[in-house]
């Protein structure tokens, strides 16, 4: 007994059996609510949209994204647009230590020639004890950021070295979606 089905553009299965042709019409699952469909409803009723991380405060639950999902496909909520948030991570960054503010000398025997700026920075640096980041070689220098590049040529000239990594508390801007209210769940469910 051979039975093959297949799905036409026109949601009809097709049912081949014994070699004749049996059309049968689509037949809908019915659709099951669970506690976090109602939970996410009675989080955005009557809201303008809430964020997933929003939806959690607000239910005291910890919902994923394939809730909300499951809940978008039901029809009850929709996404209605995106937010930029930022939220607290931990990121490493490179630590530096002083070598020496003296000239130092290339392979080729000449003297290294240093900039005005890089002066300012080895002057700052020498008043840091122990390793520091480019932040706090910023703060030393009453600036409000140092990039990495300014400080590239000191450590290839070798009067600033590498010493390794730190953990630094950052915040960090992400663009989430927003969901919104479509509809409430039927009665009978």
């Amino acid at each position: 007994m051979l039975a093959i089905a297949a799905r036409t553009g026109y949601n009809i299965y097709i049912k081949i059996k014994k070699g004749k042709l049996k059309f049968m019409p689509k037949t809908a699952k019915p659709v099951t609510y669970n506690d976090n469909d109602r939970a996410i409803v009675n989080a955005l009723r009557g809201k303008e949209g809430l964020t997933l991380a929003e939806i959690n405060e607000a239910t005291g639950l910890t919902l994923v994204s394939g809730n909300i999902v499951s809940a978008m496909k039901k029809g009850l909520i929709a996404a209605s647009g995106e937010k930029e948030v930022e939220r607290p991570v931990i990121r490493p960054v490179s630590t530096y230590s002083f070598v020496t503010d003296e000239v130092l000398m290339g392979a080729n025997g000449k003297p290294f020639n240093y900039t005005d700026g890089e002066k300012v920075i080895l002057a700052a640096a020498k008043g840091i004890d122990g390793e520091f980041t480019l932040s706090d070689l910023a703060a030393a220098m009453n600036l409000e950021k140092l990039s990495s590049g300014s400080i590239n040529g000191l450590v290839k000239k070798g009067n600033i070295a590498k010493a390794g990594t730190r953990d630094v508390e950052s915040t960090a801007k992400s663009t989430v979606k927003v969901y919104s209210f479509v509809r409430d769940i039927p009665d009978a469910e």
